[in-house]
Formats: C-alpha cells, structure tokens, sequence
C-alpha cells in the first residue's frame, strides 16, 4: 500500500477522475456482447468476447478522450493513456463480474434497474426523468435500451460486488497523514555529482579490446531492418460531416458543462462554446467515418488483392515510401503506435492491419524488405571505440559514486569525503518529491528514492544516474507542516484515500479471479491486448 502510495501520491486526483470516467463509460457504453463470435479475444465460461467489441470498446473510449481534451490531446498524452490495454482489461473485467455475480447469485431486479436509470442525473430535467434525454443518449452511443439496460445490470452487479469487497476497508489517521505529508511535506537535499569525464584520458583501448566489445554488444550496432511500403490514408477532416444538428450539441453541453468554465471558474454558456463542440464533434465523427471506410477497405483488398485496383476505382490517392529503417519512421507516422512490430511481422506484398493515428487511419503495403545486418569492425571502429569509452566511464562514475555512499553509511563525513575527492557539495533547496530534481534534472527512479529519505536514513539506497553523471543524495532538511490545515482537510483526505483503497482492492478482486478462472480453465485467453 505504501508504495502504490508512493508511486501515485502527487496525481491521485488525475487518476480518480480519469478512473470514474472510465469505469462509467465501461458500464454505461459498453459494447453489444455476443453479436460477433468471430475471432475471439477471449473465452470465459462459454461466452465470448469478440474483436469487433475490443474495436467498438476502443473506439468509444477514444471518443471520450477526444471530447474531453479537444486539441489539447496529444500523441504523447494517448501514448500514457494506453487506451487499447484499458479497453482490452475492461472487456475481460466486465464478463469476470458477470460470472463472479452469478458464483455469488448476486441478482438484480427490476424495480432496481428501473429506479437506477431514471435517477441518473443526465437523463432528469428539473429533477424529474427526461424520456427525450434517454433517446438522445442512446442515439449518442448508438446503443438499444435492451443493450443499455442489460449493460446497467452488469453496472448493479458491480456496485453490489465492490460493497462486499469494500465491507473490510478501514482508514487509519495514520494513514490519513502519511498522505498529507506525501502532498505536502516538502525537502532540501544535500548532493554531489560523480562524472566519468575526469578519467576519459585514462581509457586507451586497444583494438583486439574494441573488436570483443563489438562482439559482445553486437545489438547496439545492428542495423535494423529496412522497408518499403505504399499506403492508403484515411483522413478524419475528409470523412468529417458537413453539419452537426443542434440537438446534438445541446446534449453534448448538458451533459459536458463543466467542461466549459473560463479562467475565474464562471461556468461558459452554450453559445460561447458551441463552435468548440462542433470542431470536436466533427473529428470524433471523422474518426469514426473513415475508420469504416479503412474497414472496407482492408477487408476487399486483403480478400481480393487488389490494392491498386481498389484504389483508383474508390479514388484514392496511394503514397509510395522508400526505404526507411523501421526504428526511424517517415514523420507522417510518428502518432502511431507499434509499427516497427505491424511492419516486422508482414512480409512483402502483405498489406497490414487498420493502424490508428491522430488524426486518421492508414492501411499499409510492404513491397520490399532489406533485413538488418551488422557493419564490419573497420566500418565503425569510429563508432565503437567512442561507445566503448563512454561505457567505461559510466562504469567507473558508477562505482567511485557507490564506493562514497558506502563510506558515508558507515559513519564517515560527508564533507569529508567530498573534500577529498574535490568534489562540491551543492544544494537543491526545497522542493516537493517528484521524478525531477532541482538542479539535477528528471530521472524516473528519483521520486522513489526520495520518498524513501528520513531523518532516520538521510542517504538514497544508492546512486542515481542524472544528466550523464553519478549523484549521492543526502536530506538535508524537511518543511514545517502546518497541522491546522491538516485537521481543516482531513475529512476530505480520508474520503480520497478509501477511494483509493477500494479502488486497490476492486482491481486485486478482478486479478485474483482471473487467475482462479484461468487455473480453472474458465477463461481462455485468446489474445492479448498488445496483438489487437
């Protein structure tokens, strides 16, 4: 717990509104389970789960992301998101709570389904239930209300489920403040840094030294394998509808308003936001449009053969690339993920599966391949020798760094030693943990070792690599809390971490029956989600 605490302390807020979004989605929009039994993703206790769900799930989810952060959503940002492992592990998650509900006999009535859906905030005007506003969502998601109400069963279930998981969750206050120190406790650090460029002159390597280390890292000099592809691309601006109808977008608003505030938080009205809505309305429908024109595409070609054919007769225009190394990809392509893995796997004249990017669909066709090769010595002596003694370096850095912080935790004086290598002491003054350190840089490891300082154990557990150079880190001081605003926010604090901890233990619920289920043969993994 303290570690899932430690590694989520500062985005806790990110992650619970991002993880309710999610969660109602999955529940309320999920997709029409059974309808297609071809290619199975999954098998469990007899029913399955399809790759048209995983591609409707997908897509509705990009749909979510997209509305919610409009043009502020980045490649990196859906790259974090990993919205096809989510889709994949909400898809598995949903059938597991259909067959743990009926292990447990947990049902669900009628009048429970019905009180549920007409006390949904979205679907009430003035308090009361809005039969205009339920079509209109259903007609949003392209859903049935057979789908929807069997899909709000599941979300019942759920809600019963995670009571009997939670029924044992307790917040202790010591708990409560060890994460409002987390939040709020800031620290000073004490640090040296150790670099290998003092002892460069000292490393001269020979070339019998040079050839074994080529040798022996042989993959850090492989050129990768070159391919040579035409492509068709299915743009979201060209398959976007002329006009969204204002219905659509009075939905979209009532049910999105908070979304819409100006800097001061005053709440924006329609007609400031409505050409916003439609921009974004008009790329998800786009998305979705050429999606089903890439669809229709990938499925005549690969049945026929008929790339060229297929193309002029749909006119549309085919982009021919030269070679390129798949590590280093046209920049067309820098928004879609996994192609290095799509275009290792096809073989030439195979045309690949719909690949997604930000701003549409591509269908690709292999026509050449030249395969990866490793340069003779005397080609890239250059290359390896420098290679070789920036390794040395490190190496050395590395253990001059480990040798003083092992001095220190013995009982020697930092300043001491410092003083004896010529080595400056440098402070970074206070700051809140996290991955970058002022003065230092970001490294994904620093925030764990900070977390881990105490007056008790003031030195990291070992040297960090940061901008090229070794540092021991060492607390030097740690802020005043101020315990009234502890007390003023401790309700609010403890509501947040039983969140958290129910949410811990929903997920170690789901993985522990998946497993059984898996040992018991009741699930079938057919794919996973890193080859959909």
């Amino acid at each position: 717990m303290l570690r899932f605490l430690r590694r989520n302390a500062r985005s806790w807020v990110m992650y619970i509104i991002l993880g309710v979004i999610i969660f109602v989605f999955v529940l309320y929009f999920g997709s029409n389970r059974g309808r297609d039994s071809a290619n199975a993703i999954a098998i469990i206790d007899g029913k399955t789960i399809s790759e048209a769900e995983f591609r409707n799930e997908h897509e509705k989810l990009l749909d979510i992301v997209r509305m919610r952060y409009g043009t502020n959503l980045s490649p990196e940002m859906l790259k974090k998101l990993d919205l096809k492992q989510r889709a994949y592990n909400s898809l598995i998650n949903r059938h597991i709570i259909i067959a743990k509900a009926a292990d447990l006999k947990v049902q669900v009535s009628d009048e429970e389904l019905r009180n549920m859906i007409i006390t949904m905030p979205a679907l009430q005007t003035d308090g009361v239930f809005d039969e205009r506003k339920y079509e209109q969502m259903l007609r949003y998601n392209r859903s049935s209300a057979e789908d929807f109400e069997a899909l709000q069963k599941i979300d019942l279930m759920a809600n019963k489920i995670e009571s009997i998981v939670r029924e044992g969750i307790k917040v202790s206050d010591r708990e409560i403040y060890d994460i409002y120190v987390l939040q709020n406790q800031k620290i000073n650090v004490n640090f040296v840094q150790i670099s290998g460029k003092n002892v460069k002159k000292q490393i001269t390597p020979t070339p019998a030294e040079l050839e074994s280390y080529l040798s022996n890292n042989s993959n850090l000099f492989r050129r990768p394998e070159q391919v040579k592809i035409k492509y068709l691309f299915f743009p979201s601006d060209v398959f976007s509808p002329g006009s969204i109808s204002d219905s659509d977008v009075r939905d979209y608003y009532n049910r999105s308003k908070d979304k819409y505030r100006n800097k001061e938080g005053k709440q924006l009205s329609l007609a400031d936001v409505k050409n916003a809505i439609i921009k974004e309305f008009k790329k998800t429908r786009g998305m979705q449009n050429a999606y089903k024109e890439a669809k229709k595409a990938h499925d005549v070609i690969y049945q026929e053969d008929n790339f060229d054919a297929y193309s002029n007769k749909n006119n549309l225009k085919v982009y021919n690339v030269e070679f390129f190394p798949l590590n280093k990809p046209p920049k067309e392509f820098t928004s879609m993920r996994d192609l290095a893995a799509v275009l290792l796997d096809l073989q030439k004249n195979e045309i690949s599966k719909i690949l997604v990017a930000e701003n549409g669909y591509y269908l690709l066709k292999v026509l050449d391949k030249k395969p990866a090769y490793l340069p003779k010595f005397k080609d890239i002596e250059n290359e390896v020798k420098n290679h070789f003694i920036e390794n040395e370096m490190n190496m050395l850095a590395g253990r001059e760094a480990q040798t003083i912080l092992d001095r220190v935790k013995s009982g020697e004086s930092f300043d001491k030693i410092a003083r004896e290598k010529g080595l400056k002491i440098n402070e970074t003054g206070f700051f809140m943990p996290g991955n970058t350190i002022p003065k230092l840089g970001f490294n994904q490891d620093v925030a764990e070792a900070l977390y881990q300082l105490s007056v008790q154990k003031p030195y990291a557990e070992r040297p960090l690599f940061i901008n090229n150079s070794y540092v021991v880190l060492k607390l030097k001081d740690l802020s005043k809390l101020d315990m009234k605003d502890f007390e003023s926010k401790k309700d609010s604090y403890k509501k947040v971490f039983a969140s958290i901890k129910r949410e811990e233990a929903m997920q170690t619920w789901l993985e522990g029956n998946k497993m059984a289920m898996i040992k018991e043969k009741r699930i079938n993994i057919k794919k996973e989600a890193k080859d959909l």
